[in-house]
């Protein structure tokens, strides 16, 4: 039954109708960082919902400096990468009666300061900034720069992704994807390989690198360096790749699987391959790893082997090192291998 108010409601009218007191419908509503029962959250949120209250976010901001929202920053919403990281946000803000204000960087560094410089004046609580590594060292100093800004003017900083700063972070498992990536591959009985990787100076790349060979090392095969190649993240970045594999080690010298550390490289290698007359899977062995184009509707998604990472975790996990800053890191689930005909168990 939805209770009838004279005006504007209240927030005592919230917790009339929700049967709670006041300080706990305060901490649901106001974005307080004491924990709150999700079944008391629930009775509040959805109590305030049928009332119509409105919290004030302009004048908690005056009052208290920041107003109890999350901001969040994403590098290219486009990318499948983002997305994912932005549905875990969304979800887990809406668990706890928070808003998200979401913008998107569109691929532009100068861009993405601008908007994180936004935020910091807008005052949200809390700021999420989702990106991939930027080496430049210019561009990565203003943008530290304006984060601390944040941090000093008491708002809670969470960076998913990124590594090397003094910020609360959310780091993909991108050791352990490699890991279980070589360590399926060996189990299908592959014992050479070869990688093509978009930058060894980019942290996932090194990572992903790094967990292959620790694997593969274990299992006594070689990964040489010159079995490495480096390509732009592109079908063509891949199609470029494979033609110089071949072109180093000839038809008769290829390895029996190519791993590609971003599925568009894979699926570059797959064209290439067959456009020189060699049949994926049945002359050489392709996986690729991300999951981030995959289409299962496609031929090339249907065919791919590839490594699934719990984006959607990272990102809810972000919210909840917002709330409580001081809450121990959450250990990410592990990345998933999905095996395809791309690489079939060899005997």
């Amino acid at each position: 039954m939805v209770t009838e108010h004279q005006g504007r409601p209240r927030l005592e009218d919230v917790a009339r109708e929700a049967g709670v007191s006041p300080s706990t419908a305060s901490r649901v509503l106001n974005g307080s960082a004491r924990k709150v029962a999700d079944t008391y959250r629930e009775r509040v949120v959805a109590a305030a919902s049928r009332i119509g209250y409105a919290t004030n976010l302009a004048a908690q901001a005056t009052a208290r400096g920041h107003y109890p929202a999350v901001g969040l920053v994403v590098g290219d919403i486009r990318d499948n990468f983002f997305g994912r990281v932005t549905a875990g946000v969304l979800e887990e803000a809406a668990r706890h009666g928070l808003p998200v204000n979401l913008f998107s960087a569109q691929g532009d560094p100068e861009r993405e300061r601008a908007l994180v410089d936004q935020l910091r004046r807008q005052r949200p609580q809390h700021l999420v900034l989702v990106r991939k590594r930027d080496t430049s060292a210019t561009a990565d100093s203003a943008l530290l720069s304006i984060l601390r800004d944040f941090e000093r003017e008491g708002g809670h900083v969470v960076v998913v992704g990124e590594t090397g700063h003094a910020f609360t972070t959310v780091e993909p498992p991108d050791v352990a994807g490699g890991r279980a990536l070589a360590k399926s591959l060996v189990g299908l009985g592959y014992r050479s390989c070869a990688a093509f990787v978009r930058d060894t100076e980019i942290g996932s790349s090194r990572d992903r690198l790094d967990g292959l060979r620790i694997v593969l090392s274990a299992a006594g095969i070689a990964l040489a360096d010159d079995r490495v190649i480096r390509a732009e993240q592109s079908v063509v970045g891949g199609i470029r790749a494979a033609a110089e594999l071949l072109r180093r080690c000839g038809r008769d010298g290829l390895p029996e699987v190519v791993i590609g550390l971003e599925d568009a490289l894979a699926y570059g290698a797959v064209e290439e391959f067959r456009r020189n007359g060699i049949e994926v899977p049945g002359d050489i062995a392709v996986a690729g790893y991300g999951g981030r184009d995959l289409e299962r509707d496609t031929e090339a998604g249907r065919l791919l082997t590839t490594v699934v990472s719990p984006l959607e975790e990272m990102g809810r996990i972000a919210v909840l090192r917002c709330i409580d800053p001081t809450t121990a890191p959450v250990a990410l689930p592990e990345p998933e291998v999905l095996v395809g005909p791309s690489t079939p168990a060899r005997t």
